[in-house]
């Protein structure tokens, strides 16, 4: 019999880690568009030996499932780093490295070759005729992305912000394999406690339903506030 009270009870400690979940997710995505930023410049200029590196790791991140990466950073970072360290001397416990800090790490590093395409395809949605008529006007290069490219592609690119913003709350549920504590993970745990996983887990659903759909209106309003202001 589907206990309400424990599903009840359930929806109010998984909502203590939404805060946390979210504040991960979001220093996650700055990240991954930073870095895709850095990706998309790098193809677009065709840059020597980088530019076909990044292919590479495109193709590479891609076919490779998250959790496969998790693990493998999760043994790779700390022997990395450690190597890097050791040559410069530097003193280093590879034991003390916070997981939180591979999690963010594999999953900006993921993400970005996602974003570097949005990124791509937003700049390339803004019309050339407008950026012509920057340069007849005599602006500079950085005033032109500034004025013209830059809002205009933030505009297009805003809603897949937004849902790879969702894509990393979903999959930050990898997360708990490795003791970094989010709603799945709390879910669980308070699943172990009671013995009662069915309303833990259908808990942690609804959170993470309504997280959805909190997001989807708050995101379609930016949109709109945005492209009201553009024009």
């Amino acid at each position: 019999m589907f206990d309400v009270g424990v599903f009840l009870n359930g929806i109010l400690e998984i909502l203590k880690v939404v805060p946390s979940t979210l504040l991960l997710a979001v220093i996650i995505l700055l990240l991954a568009i930073m870095l895709g930023s850095i990706i998309h410049l790098i193809v677009q200029h065709k840059v020597p030996v980088l530019s076909q590196l990044i292919v590479v790791l495109q193709s590479f991140l891609r076919g490779t499932p998250n959790v496969v990466l998790l693990y493998f950073m999760f043994a790779a970072l700390p022997e990395l780093l450690t190597i890097i360290t050791g040559s410069l001397g530097i003193p280093f416990d590879a034991n003390k490295i916070n997981p939180v800090f591979i999690v963010i790490f594999t999953f900006s590093i993921t993400l970005s070759v996602f974003q570097s395409e949005i990124i791509r395809g937003a700049i390339l949605s803004v019309d050339k005729g407008q950026i012509e008529a920057a340069h007849a006007l005599g602006y500079s290069f950085w005033q032109t992305f500034t004025k013209v490219i830059f809002p205009q592609a933030l505009i297009e690119a805003f809603p897949d912000f937004m849902n790879s913003l969702l894509l990393v709350i979903k999959g930050l549920s990898l997360a708990y394999l490795f003791t970094v504590m989010d709603i799945l993970g709390q879910a669980k745990l308070l699943g172990g406690y009671t013995q009662r996983y069915l309303e833990a887990f259908a808990a942690a659903a609804l959170i993470y339903w309504l997280l959805c759909i909190v997001l989807t209106k708050f995101a379609n309003k930016v949109e709109f506030k945005m492209r009201e202001g553009f024009h």
